[in-house]
């Protein structure tokens, strides 16, 4: 058994993290802004402890005892774009945080990027055309620096659109907004159009745990575009699953590469499914429906 941190762990990915993390016997201690008990599963035993990731004292102190880092807090697009120079302190600086406490006992750490670090035209050559996804490949920089210069082995996903049951944020929240509303039969708005990549949030989620149940020995990066749909086939097929029509999508498509390409998962990480949209909406409207069942 190991102690696992998570920073952000009160986030949506997070929470999902967590709990899988415990189902496979880990102790968890969560760092966060505002840890708040309340928000976590009944029964839920996990360790809290407050602070910022942007004050590298405390980020220290949390690391102190744990065998792993699951780098999770960060700042989205939409804050980002509101406040470049917080986004940056938040994302970069805090990663960099992060990497400097694990880098003592070379602790492996799993974080989060952003299929972002690529421009609408060009999935191949990172090109960010937001200031979240030039934050994150600033971070994947430093997470490749840190293992030349002191060891640290780490796995940086960079997913599309993150999706599934739970509070989610940010621009890319709108799939998960949107089939927690269908559930409670409320209009919701999805703000961004066009083509994207759909990953589940728990697909994500048993990715950073691989990490943390294998001998990373290298810095890797891996793109996770899941499974690639028009906005529209979306809401279509979660109208068709909820019987809830008022669903619709407004807005520009996001800067990101329409058909981007997800990387091969190196064996060494075990078998990594990618969920089908449909499954997915299924999965998401079955737990979010007994949810509601026992409210």
């Amino acid at each position: 058994m190991s102690r696992i941190l998570v920073t952000g762990g009160m986030g949506f990915i997070g929470q999902r993290t967590i709990t899988m993390l415990m189902r496979a016997g880990h102790d968890v201690r969560i760092f966060d802004l505002k840890p708040d008990r309340a928000r976590l599963p009944p029964g839920t035993r996990v360790e809290l402890v407050a602070g910022d990731i942007t004050d590298g004292q405390a980020v220290a102190q949390a690391v102190d005892g744990c065998d792993g880092i699951i780098h999770l807090a960060g700042l989205m697009t939409v804050d980002c774009a509101n406040n470049p120079v917080l986004g940056v302190r938040v994302n970069l600086i805090g990663s960099l945080n992060v990497f400097g406490a694990a880098a003592p006992r070379r602790l492996p750490v799993a974080y989060l990027s952003t299929a972002g670090v690529f421009g609408p035209d060009d999935g191949i050559n990172p090109r960010p055309m937001t200031i979240y996804g030039a934050t994150k490949l600033a971070v994947e920089g430093a997470a490749r620096a840190f293992h030349a210069d002191h060891g640290v082995p780490s796995l940086g996903l960079r997913p599309y659109i993150v999706y599934g049951p739970g509070i989610s944020s940010g621009l890319a929240a709108g799939p998960s907004i949107a089939i927690a509303a269908s559930v409670r039969n409320e209009p919701a708005i999805i703000r961004f159009s066009g083509r994207a990549g759909f990953v589940h949030v728990d697909d994500v989620a048993r990715m950073l745990i691989a990490a943390m149940d294998v001998p990373l020995d290298q810095a890797t990066a891996l793109t996770m575009a899941g499974d690639t749909r028009e906005m529209d086939d979306f809401v279509r097929e979660l109208a068709r699953q909820s019987g809830w029509s008022g669903i619709s999508v407004e807005g520009l498509p996001l800067r990101i590469p329409a058909d981007l390409a997800s990387d091969v998962v190196p064996a060494w990480l075990g078998a990594q499914p990618s969920t089908a949209m449909e499954e997915g909406i299924t999965l998401s409207l079955s737990e979010l429906k007994a949810v509601a069942h026992e409210q």
